[in-house]
C-alpha cells in the first residue's frame, strides 16, 4: 500500500508540475489569436522536443511523432491559403547555422491575420505526394506532405510556428520571417486537445481535431 501511494504521489506531482510548466510558457508569451490544432494526423501521438520558450530562437515550436509507424503525415493547423512551398531539399544539415540551412517548407496564410509554418519536410512529399502548389485552399487536417529532417535538424520533427508577418515582405528566400528580431512577430499558438492550450516540452499529446 505505502509503494501504491508513493507511485501516486509521483504522478500527481509530475501531472501538477507538467500543468504548471505550460501555464507559464502561456504566461512568458503572446498567445495566438486563432487555435489551431496539432500537425500531425488524427490520433498520431506527439511529443515536444522544445516548446515556444525553450526552442532557440524562442517563438517556435519543435514537435515529432512516436509510436505507429513512419512517414508520419503532416497536416494543415488550420484552414487557409498556402503562400509559399520549397520541398526539392534532401540533405540533413545538423550543426549548421540557420543562414547556412536549406529547409523544406510550407507557409499557410490564415483568415485570421496569422501564417503558420510547418518545416523540415521531406523531400518531395508537399508538391508530389500531397500535390499542393502556392495558392491552393486547405482545411483543417489537410495532408501537407511528411515529417523530415531536412535542413537545420537534429531529428525528423516539425518545426512549427505561428507568426503575423509584414504583409509587405513577409519571408525571405529561405523561408524565415522577415523583421522577426527577437521573435517579436511569433505567437504561442494554442492548440486543441491539449492542457492549458499550450504545449510544453517534454509533453505527450494526441492529435486531435478542434
Amino acid at each position: 500500500m505505502r509503494t501504491r501511494s508513493i507511485a501516486l504521489l509521483l504522478t500527481l506531482s509530475f501531472a501538477f508540475s507538467g500543468a504548471s510548466l505550460a501555464q507559464k510558457v502561456a504566461s512568458d508569451s503572446v498567445l495566438s489569436n486563432g487555435r489551431y490544432r496539432l500537425p500531425f494526423a488524427d490520433g498520431t501521438t506527439v511529443q515536444v522536443f522544445d516548446d515556444f520558450i525553450t526552442h532557440r530562437p524562442v517563438g517556435r515550436v519543435d514537435l515529432f511523432a512516436i509510436g505507429g509507424r513512419a512517414p508520419y503525415r503532416v497536416v494543415a493547423a488550420a484552414a487557409g491559403r498556402i503562400v509559399a512551398i520549397q520541398d526539392s531539399f534532401g540533405e540533413q544539415q545538423s550543426g549548421r547555422a540557420a543562414k547556412d540551412c536549406h529547409n523544406n517548407y510550407v507557409w499557410i496564410a490564415h483568415p485570421n491575420g496569422e501564417w503558420t509554418n510547418y518545416s523540415h519536410l521531406a523531400q518531395g512529399s508537399v508538391t508530389k505526394l500531397a500535390a499542393l502548389k502556392v495558392g491552393d485552399s486547405v482545411q483543417a487536417g489537410s495532408y501537407l506532405g511528411n515529417e523530415g529532417a531536412i535542413g537545420c535538424a537534429m531529428l525528423n520533427h516539425v518545426h512549427f510556428e505561428v507568426a503575423r508577418p509584414d504583409l509587405a515582405a513577409p519571408i525571405d528566400s529561405g523561408g524565415f520571417l522577415i523583421d522577426n528580431d527577437a521573435g517579436k512577430r511569433e505567437r504561442n499558438p494554442r492548440f486543441c486537445g491539449v492542457s492549458n492550450d499550450v504545449a510544453a516540452k517534454g509533453a505527450t499529446y494526441r492529435a486531435v481535431a478542434c
